[in-house]
């Protein structure tokens, strides 16, 4: 990076690497008192060739961290640069300023505090499921998630981990993820504090939803099913589980789409229809139907034409009073959804909608009967 310059020449020169020295004038500097970040504003000659088409990166773009000259701050930011990840706030150098009480550290652009994005509960809620997470949040979750388990097996931690420490850059409409204000812990328990790494993310899940249910006392509880119980889990992290908390939750129905409930439906739930354990779990889910469950599909097209499909194969019609029926069901809806567009003449027609009208919670009650939760 080429220092302050007062010059007035009219373009760079190219160094003998083959970059390009762009003389420039600092004019503003704007620090944010929160958080410590600023920005600068910079003036450079009209003439000097497109840098957009020079750098990979989005430059002329300069952005800092001010903070006070101690060890911990050092470390962190040692740390920091030696981790390499997209969803960790890149540190390109930073330097002492003479005479003055602190240090400037030179980071990759971003946006704005991560924290920021939650303010509009529209922006958290998928408008297919009328759940939490939106697709767009369910990217963040997954990515901060993703970080951390990098940090881990770098044998590092974050150690001061919330939506209020952590950055995003907005790239073409896209939230990138930005973990940053990395904090050493008077502990010498490496594991430990990258459980606290973990449950500090459970955390700051479990207290969004709280600030969600308090200020959106109208809205259905099933609404925040999925992430209350993703902030369970993490929550519940030990050294034990450490290792593994990635792999063991990436499948969670946190982070599942409308192909992976699918799947789910139409594969997953052939081998449980008899499984009474499992049905007694599911009783006392909030998604239990009222019996006869078919009272409430009697009139509906979809059951009309599965029915249709159970006589034309000798199967019968569907018993109401039979729990293993409504499975069967579903699960047929789930695997004929092509078949059904066709019949009813409705290209649009998508059975995980016509499900969770009557169901809104159906795949993470019944997943968590399955698993043993309920």
């Amino acid at each position: 990076m080429a220092q302050t310059s007062e010059s007035q020449s009219s373009g760079g020169e190219k160094s003998e690497d083959g970059s390009i020295l762009v003389p420039f004038t600092l004019r503003r500097e704007y620090l944010h008192r929160e958080t410590g970040f600023g920005s600068f504003f910079l003036e450079m000659p009209s003439l000097v060739e497109d840098i957009s088409k020079i750098h990979k990166n989005p430059y002329p773009k300069v952005v800092l961290l001010v903070n006070d000259k101690d060890k911990n701050q050092k470390e962190c930011l040692k740390i920091i640069r030696d981790l390499n990840h997209e969803n960790i706030l890149r540190v390109e150098f930073w330097e002492e300023v003479s005479n003055e009480p602190h240090i400037r550290v030179y980071v990759e652009p971003y946006t704005a505090i991560i924290s920021e994005l939650f303010q509009n509960f529209e922006s958290l809620i998928n408008p297919r499921t009328n759940m939490i997470p939106s697709q767009s949040f369910e990217e963040i979750v997954s990515a901060t998630m993703s970080a951390l388990d990098y940090i881990r097996d770098n044998n590092q931690y974050h150690g001061n981990f919330s939506w209020k420490t952590t950055f995003y850059h907005l790239v073409n409409g896209n939230v990138i993820v930005k973990l940053a204000n990395f904090e050493r812990k008077n502990s010498n328990d490496l594991l430990q504090c990258q459980v606290e790494d973990v449950t500090s993310l459970g955390a700051s899940l479990e207290a969004l939803s709280q600030h969600l249910k308090d200020n959106y006392p109208n809205v259905k509880n099933y609404t925040y099913c999925l992430i209350d119980d993703l902030a369970r889990k993490l929550k519940s992290v030990t050294k034990d589980s450490i290792g593994t908390v990635k792999r063991d939750l990436q499948d969670h129905e946190f982070f599942w789409d409308e192909k992976r409930t699918k799947i789910f439906f139409a594969y997953e739930v052939l081998g449980i229809w008899n499984d009474t354990a499992i049905q007694n779990r599911f009783r006392l889910s909030p998604s239990m139907p009222t019996l006869p469950w078919t009272a409430a599909w009697a009139s509906d097209p979809l059951m009309v034409e599965m029915e249709r499909y159970r006589s034309n194969n000798g199967l019968g019609d569907y018993d109401g009073e039979s729990l293993a029926d409504v499975f069967r069901f579903i699960s047929g809806m789930y695997t004929h959804e092509n078949e059904l567009r066709k019949t009813l003449k409705n290209e649009k027609l998508s059975i995980d909608a016509e499900v969770r009208k009557k169901y809104p919670s159906l795949c993470h009650d019944l997943n968590a009967a399955i698993r043993g939760d309920a």
